[in-house]
């Protein structure tokens, strides 16, 4: 064959490569915004943003206490965690579901584009494209609206910046800090982020103009948690809201096979299996310390798997290239990447409106604790589940409950009560009396539903496929 007819072969080969990298990356795209379209919305952070948001926008001021929609702890300080986010995730649910699901469909596709970036940059495009499908099946579950993907989305974008030390990357991972934590408590993850960082470059023996800069980085991020209403408070009362603590087993979901059940036992043990099979890139300390930390932290509360899986999978994706090095190539291109941007978003807009239904049928336990929110009738009510009583307090109900999904606002003495009536402990019976509760929000099929149908004077109301609702001197 003559050289030129070689060189066409060559060209119409890379030609096609190009094609059906194109076709993939384009699949892959689609794959995020269907499952964003078909996840449930994360009814617990729903809620009480609701809540918060809606007297926010209603012009009552940022609140910095719980109010009188607390049984417990009327004025307990909770530092305001999350005001901002609150007020953009009811202002988004308040637009109305389309317009929700395409904004968590673009959440999702920035994030996984900057996954995919950040491992192309180090591993290529065949290693940036494998680790995209890592992240994914590691936030199985966590892509509906208000989900974890949001918080997945700031942890990713911190680690962009911080890729390239300097004046520029100091400043934006400060002001991306402030942000986040006027966003959410996880705000608290970016300079636990940035302190990781650090240390793997003072244990690799970075330059020290690189070290000097990835402390300062460090400092801003530090600082940026006292730049929240809450002030000197926001670090502690963040860190409760995180759900780290085991002391909360049972009033809140946080074990990793019941809140994200898939991505714990699909791409949790998938990434620990790369891991080992291509180990990390030589004398690279900050990925292995990156790995332990954002995996404990996924073990700790599994609402952090997708945060665990946009962290790691560039790391293991640049580890995978490193082992299994392949002829350069350029299949990704600028032009290309634009074009399947395009793609992302025509077809979210396109899928959202046409796939996403009006309404949602209420989760289970919530749909409970806002119907009885709805029946005018003052009620003082206790949740097995604490986040269920987040839903009774919409459209200023008359609804007071023990204790919501607020944990870190919360006294411990409280959080010790909630926990010792869920598992029946010590006088239990005496918080019902003390606290005057008439309404129980219970599991279905635990010891404390159990009891409540054979209580005297408290009768089941209502019931779903999760919990059932007992009321007192119900008729």
């Amino acid at each position: 064959m003559s050289s030129a007819a070689l060189r066409a072969q060559s060209a119409s080969d890379a030609a096609l490569s190009h094609l059906a990298f194109k076709i993939v990356h384009t699949a892959v795209a689609l794959g995020v915004v269907s499952a964003v379209i078909f996840a449930p919305a994360n009814e617990a952070t729903l809620a009480l943003d609701h809540f918060d948001g809606a007297r926010i926008l209603a012009g009552h001021g940022i609140a910095t206490t719980l109010g009188m929609e607390s049984l417990s702890a009327a004025g307990s300080p909770t530092a305001a965690v999350g005001w901002l986010g609150a007020v953009v995730t009811d202002a988004l649910a308040s637009a109305g579901a389309t317009l929700s699901t395409f904004f968590a469909a673009l959440a999702a596709l920035v994030t996984f584009a900057l996954v995919e970036r950040r491992a192309r940059r180090v591993g290529g495009a065949i290693f940036g494209l494998a680790a995209t499908g890592l992240a994914l099946l590691c936030a199985i579950g966590s892509f509906g609206f208000a989900g974890g993907i949001v918080t997945a989305l700031f942890a990713v974008t911190l680690a962009e910046i911080l890729d390239r030390p300097g004046t520029a990357a100091a400043v934006g991972a400060t002001l991306l800090a402030v942000l986040w934590c006027n966003v959410a408590p996880q705000g608290i993850f970016a300079p636990a982020i940035s302190l990781v960082l650090a240390l793997g470059a003072r244990f690799e023996a970075r330059s020290e103009d690189e070290q000097r800069w990835r402390w300062i980085a460090f400092a801003g991020t530090a600082l940026a948690l006292f730049a929240t209403p809450g002030f000197l408070a926001f670090p502690g009362i963040a860190l409760e809201d995180l759900r780290l603590d085991r002391g909360l087993q049972d009033i809140v979901p946080f074990n990793p096979i019941e809140v994200a059940p898939l991505a714990y036992r699909l791409g949790f043990p998938l990434a620990f299996f790369a891991a080992f099979a291509v180990g990390v890139r030589p004398r690279r300390v900050g990925d292995v310390l990156l790995l332990l930390a954002a995996g404990l932290l996924a073990l700790a509360n599994g609402t952090y798997l997708p945060v665990f899986g946009v962290l790691v999978a560039p790391l293991l994706g640049a580890s995978a290239a490193a082992e299994f090095p392949l002829p350069e190539s350029k299949l990704a291109t600028p032009r290309g990447d634009v074009l399947v941007a395009i793609a992302g978003v025509l077809a979210a807009a396109i899928l959202v409106a046409t796939l996403v239904p009006r309404e949602r049928p209420a989760a289970p336990g919530y749909g409970l604790a806002a119907a009885l929110a709805l029946d005018a009738k003052p009620h003082r009510l206790m949740c097995m589940n604490v986040d269920w009583c987040d839903a009774a307090f919409a459209n200023d109900s008359a609804t007071r409950a023990f204790m919501d999904g607020r944990v870190g606002a919360y006294p411990q003495s409280v959080r010790d009560a909630q926990v010792a009536f869920v598992h029946l402990h010590g006088p239990w019976r005496r918080t019902l009396a003390t606290y005057r509760i008439d309404a129980v929000l219970a599991r279905k099929n635990r010891g404390l539903s159990m009891l409540m149908a054979l209580t005297p004077g408290w009768k089941a109301v209502a019931s779903d496929d999760l919990a059932v609702l007992y009321e007192r001197g119900a008729r």
